[in-house]
């Protein structure tokens, strides 16, 4: 006779994996005792309870630009001439302070306005918003994460809330079979649907990468799982989701960690994906987007990565899926009326500039037609590429910057700028008019970098660099009216 299989063998690897997980969560809640912090799914609940409490949406005007973080969604107002902010984090090195403040910025009267309404979603990050004209004007967010102080606790969310932005009030939105918790995704709107893909969960413990893709339908308000055919993106986070021509979404870049062997390795994607939607898609159609800054981790030794960062602004052509650097009129001396044209980059990407990494950036639909540039401009671009660059106004290398297009006006808000081991966040502004493309205004000066309470193990060289390149550069402040512009 053969040996027996032991049936209890799969029973005792789940009492094992029940006694590691017990002894775990004692060890965390003797830690949590000692550095004063409550669980979190404690903490979360008892925010959702207080804010149901409140009874009536209230508006301030703030004095001043909103407290600096990084991670916050930045979304155009469906009719206004306004910007939607939500949410956000910031840490100064020893302790991390999450969000769940809505705020809209006027930019015809330059103001800040407070909305606290009945029933908000608790603080978060990572999160994605879109808005939609429909109902006289809604923003729907969707997952984020929410960190403990110490960064000791992570908590992922799923869900789903929407913000009638005439009514002031928030809805939580109770649909099955949708994504898992997750931040890091990207989500667009498409004509009556919220498309997710992918997006990760980190518990502390393990992390999970997802290439999952979602819509949900805004009139029957039921998620869908979207299998396509063919050959599908790896799982990622921190990549570019767009509604493109042909009834398309195009799927670019991304960041995630990949096994390799025992070890662990962070890998940046640089692939590409059209999904054809069969009409899901129409009537989302915008030709040209656009990404600021980010970072690429390039390897110096088989131990050491360092992180390169950089200030260049780019134009995808969603038709033919190609790169383009955006110039400015300013850049060119001896520049006529009309708006330089962006120029070609060869191939269809453009690594060295383009890959991102996790929550790298945000990007919003821009749009115009591209026009063919002429042979004077790319020779006089070719040529300039040879001299040196000289400084010029507009925000300096930074990632996770948030950008948001409003009739024609690109505009960039903060982002992470890193010192050796230390990551600060930024605080400032700008704006691009895309159709005249004369330069940067500044609309927030960044003011000095906040002091960083955490290890200190950079020399104190990096003081000198954080002086000069603390958010903006040297620029000629032009803050006068902005013309209104209607987007493409």
């Amino acid at each position: 006779m053969g040996k027996k299989k032991n049936k209890n063998k799969v029973a005792g690897a789940v009492k094992t994996a029940a006694k590691t997980e017990k002894k775990l969560a004692n060890k965390l809640k003797k830690h949590l005792a000692n550095v004063g912090e409550e669980d979190i799914t404690k903490v979360i609940a008892d925010i959702e309870r207080e804010e149901l409490q409140r009874s009536t949406a209230t508006e301030k005007i703030l004095p001043g630009p909103p407290t600096t973080r990084a991670f916050v969604s930045l979304t155009s107002h469906p009719t206004n001439n306004e910007l939607i902010f939500f949410g956000g984090e910031f840490h100064n090195g020893q302790t991390t302070q999450v969000y769940n403040d809505l705020l809209i910025f006027n930019m015809e009267k330059r103001i800040w306005r407070q909305v606290k309404a009945p029933g908000a979603p608790p603080p978060r990050s990572g999160h994605q918003a879109v808005a939609t004209p429909a109902n006289k004007g809604e923003l729907w967010i969707f997952g984020g994460e929410f960190t403990s102080p110490t960064e000791t606790q992570f908590h992922h969310y799923k869900d789903l809330w929407c913000f009638s932005l005439t009514e002031k009030k928030w809805e939580k939105v109770s649909a099955p079979n949708g994504p898992c918790a997750r931040s890091g995704h990207r989500m667009v709107l498409c004509d009556q649907f919220i498309i997710v893909f992918g997006g990760y969960h980190d518990d502390g413990r393990s992390c999970r990468y997802f290439n999952d893709l979602y819509t949900f339908c805004l009139k029957t308000r039921t998620w869908s799982l979207v299998v396509a055919k063919g050959h599908n993106p790896d799982p990622r986070s921190g990549c570019l989701l767009l509604p493109a021509s042909n009834d398309t979404l195009i799927i670019y870049g991304g960041f995630s960690r990949v096994r390799d062997g025992r070890a662990e390795r962070t890998f940046t994607h640089t692939d590409m994906f059209r999904l054809y939607g069969r009409g899901a898609y129409r009537g989302a159609y915008r030709c040209r987007a656009y990404v600021f800054g980010g970072v690429a981790d390039k390897e110096e030794t088989e131990e050491e990565i360092r992180g390169e960062v950089t200030d260049e602004l780019l134009m995808l052509d969603l038709e033919s899926c190609r790169w383009h650097d955006v110039n400015m009129r300013t850049d060119r001396s001896g520049a006529d009326s009309t708006p330089s044209q962006p120029q070609p980059q060869p191939g269809t990407t453009k690594d060295d500039i383009t890959v991102v990494t996790d929550e790298v950036f945000t990007m919003r639909l821009g749009g115009g037609r591209e026009q063919p540039a002429r042979h004077e401009a790319r020779h006089e671009a070719r040529h300039e590429a040879r001299q040196p660059a000289p400084r010029r106004a507009g925000p300096c290398a930074r990632m996770s910057a948030a950008m948001a297009i409003q009739r024609s006006v690109l505009y960039v808000y903060g982002g992470l700028l890193e010192r050796g081991d230390k990551q600060f966040y930024l605080g400032d502004m700008y704006s691009l008019d895309l159709r005249k493309l004369n330069g940067w205004k500044t609309i927030i000066e960044q003011p000095s970098l906040p002091d960083w309470h955490g290890s200190d193990s950079d020399s104190d060289s990096d003081s000198e660099d954080e002086k000069t390149e603390s958010g903006s550069k040297s620029d000629d402040s032009d803050s006068g009216d902005e013309d209104k512009m209607e987007t493409h």
